[in-house]
């Protein structure tokens, strides 16, 4: 809707101190004329807004400018807040988060702005995990100054069995999928989109080399369809004392109860290291009952994983003492 689009437009100008149409055009998925209309909307209103000569068209609102009170009702000022709220990390910076913030509580009056904080204060997004050391925030400020700048990143990307290899990528879009980040960008030495894992990015440098910019694909849709082609089901036997945890992988219609002690799960399942890792987590309180080739594949595991230990015990306990 046009006027979701001009919110938006003002909420960026806010956040940002210049910005080029173009760079508005693409984030909005419209055109350049599109993004000009806009412009002439927001200054129709009283909103002050000064551009600047070149090919970029390069446009910001004059500095320090508080906007109106009467653009906005009280709900969509709520809406914006709210909305920043749940953006305050990793994506916007501290000094980001609190100067816009400030700029759109100016627009409330104390007693509104005493009830949106009582408001607030009832939802709280952390997006960093519950364990994990890895500095996550740190990958994301590299990134993201690569994308504002349009300069390649090189870097070293954990690919699987352990090995380590140098990318050089034109980085596009940062993803939050599930538990985690990735970055969509344009890998050279593939000649094509990739999504890469933060997690397994490492020794992430901006380099000096600016790149123009592509048409990019959706960041997920061939990802996603890639996965629901891979995707089958699996039937578990599972004890009630992980039921809890079940859910964080299946929906309840999944669920078919068979005693006061006992469910069998249809669990969406793929055929790799990283499905079999979950089922193998649940520990013996997960039975997978069929396809046949996933039970004997458990098994093989699950010996793999005694012999391991019943190999390395005493050696490992001999040279622990010995410290």
């Amino acid at each position: 809707m046009k006027i979701n689009r001009i919110i938006t437009i003002i909420m960026v100008l806010l956040q940002r101190e210049k910005i080029s149409g173009k760079e508005l055009a693409e984030k909005l998925n419209v055109s350049l004329r599109t993004i000009y209309r806009d412009i002439q909307v927001i200054e129709g209103a009283g909103i002050p807004i000064i551009t600047y000569q070149g090919s970029a068209g390069v446009i910001s609102i004059l500095k320090n400018y508080k906007i109106s009170k009467g653009l906005f009702t009280k709900e969509d000022v709520i809406v914006l807040l709210k909305g920043l709220n749940l953006l305050s990390s990793p994506i916007l910076n501290e000094d980001e988060n609190v100067r816009t913030l400030e700029k759109i509580k100016s627009l409330l009056s104390k007693h509104d702005l005493d009830q949106v904080r009582n408001d607030l204060s009832q939802l709280t997004v952390d997006l960093s995990p519950w364990l994990s050391k890895q500095n996550i925030n740190n990958k994301i400020s590299i990134i993201k100054a690569a994308i504002n700048k349009q300069l390649r990143l090189s870097c070293e990307y954990m690919k699987l069995k352990n090995k380590q290899d140098s990318r050089l990528i034109e980085s596009y879009k940062l993803v939050f999928k599930e538990k985690e980040w990735y970055l969509q960008a344009f890998c050279l030495s593939r000649n094509d989109f990739r999504l890469f894992k933060l997690s397994k990015m490492s020794n992430i440098k901006i380099t000096n080399t600016k790149f123009i910019k592509q048409t990019t694909p959706d960041a997920l849709s061939s990802f996603e369809k890639d996965m629901e082609k891979r995707v089958f089901k699996i039937k578990l036997l599972i004890d009630n004392s992980i039921l809890e945890r079940i859910l964080d992988y299946c929906d309840e219609q999944d669920l078919h109860k068979l005693n006061d002690k006992q469910y069998i799960v249809d669990f969406n399942f793929i055929d790799d290291d990283y499905s079999y890792g979950i089922l193998m987590s649940f520990g013996h309180q997960c039975i997978c009952l069929e396809p046949e080739y996933v039970r004997k594949e458990m098994i093989e595991r699950t010996k793999k994983l005694i012999n391991s230990y019943k190999k390395n015990d005493n050696l490992f306990l001999s040279n622990y003492y010995l410290k």
